[in-house]
């Protein structure tokens, strides 16, 4: 009977709200096109200029127009990724604002939640109810983008014109990170529309809350793991590494940064560094390698996070209705 009581809560909570949960679908089909458009707008335009017998560096004046059209398509195909990667980055605000926060906060606000508890279902299952059925659909939605994104943008548009992985908007498109990081948003969300109550106020607070806790993340995120510190005259560390700290070391092993000197002795910034006693440069760096690190604590720490979060919001529903 229990089992059969939560599942009719989680039909009545899809049937509540399935305007909101069809539009967070019809918004997913959106940015799965828009990436298809993008993978297939660039390879379409890598095999028309293959078809015309050029390349992009040639400078035969028949392949300057074929050469010319092939930049502007991948050019239009990489902003594409860049505004989807910039809707990844929102997601999980919005999902705190428009899903789980007037999810909660519209039934306290209008009372239809007492009907629910008339119906031999506790406060906590049908809280459990409420948050299960968006976390479902982000099990199953946000992975999906998240493999989709990488497929359209690893080796589409972004050869000629590079994204690096550690770009903020990068990061938390693909890898596991997306599906934490909107786990998290439903549960802040959940959390402040039971302590706020009221449906527009709950949803900006749960975004500024959410925005909040990421841009948190997203500060610390260098620190997450072991930098690597490389040591040598005009280093290269290469595209793909994420530079960090950088400047020239002592023979006492001081570091100096860049900074000083190129306020004081813009000119030659080197020359001042030397005088200062630097004897070889130095840049932190996290290479390619330290993505999957970095992408696992950050994930082990946004679900903390969500269950910190949902734990506070069954404490709040069973202090004030218990």
């Amino acid at each position: 009977m229990t089992t059969l009581a939560l599942k009719g809560t989680q039909w009545v909570t899809v049937r509540q709200h399935r305007r909101a949960l069809w539009l967070a679908l019809a918004l997913a089909a959106v940015a799965v096109a828009v990436l298809v458009t993008s993978r297939l707008w660039s390879d379409s335009a890598a095999e028309a200029l293959r078809a015309a017998g050029c390349t992009v560096d040639s400078v035969a004046p028949s392949c300057l127009q074929p050469a010319g059209d092939h930049i502007d398509d991948r050019w239009f195909a990489r902003h594409l990724v860049e505004y989807t990667a910039m809707g990844m980055l929102v997601l999980p605000g919005v999902l705190a604002a428009f899903v789980a926060g007037p999810m909660v906060a519209r039934e306290l606000e209008s009372g239809t939640y007492k009907l629910a508890w008339t119906q031999s279902v506790s406060p906590a299952r049908w809280l459990a109810a409420k948050l299960a059925v968006p976390a479902a659909l982000t099990l199953t939605v946000v992975p999906l983008l998240s493999l989709v994104f990488h497929w359209s943008w690893s080796t589409g548009p972004a050869e000629d014109f590079p994204t690096y992985w550690y770009e903020p908007t990068m990061f938390v498109s693909f890898g596991v990170v997306p599906v934490a990081h909107a786990l998290l948003g439903l549960a802040l969300g959940a959390a402040v529309g039971l302590l706020v109550r009221r449906t527009v106020p709950a949803m900006g607070v749960a975004a500024l809350v959410t925005g909040t806790a990421l841009a948190v993340l997203a500060g610390l995120r260098a620190d997450l793991w072991p930098v690597r510190t490389l040591t040598g005259t005009g280093i290269d560390p290469g595209g793909q590494v994420w530079r960090l700290d950088q400047g020239m070391l002592t023979a006492a092993g001081e570091r100096l940064y860049w900074n000083g000197c190129t306020v004081v002795q813009p000119q030659n910034p080197r020359l001042c560094m030397t005088d200062r006693g630097g004897v070889t440069d130095f840049v932190d760096v996290h290479p390619a390698s330290h993505y999957w690190p970095l992408q696992l604590v950050e994930t082990g720490i946004c679900l903390t996070l969500t269950a910190l979060a949902t734990l506070i919001a069954f404490r709040v529903l069973r202090s004030r209705h218990p």
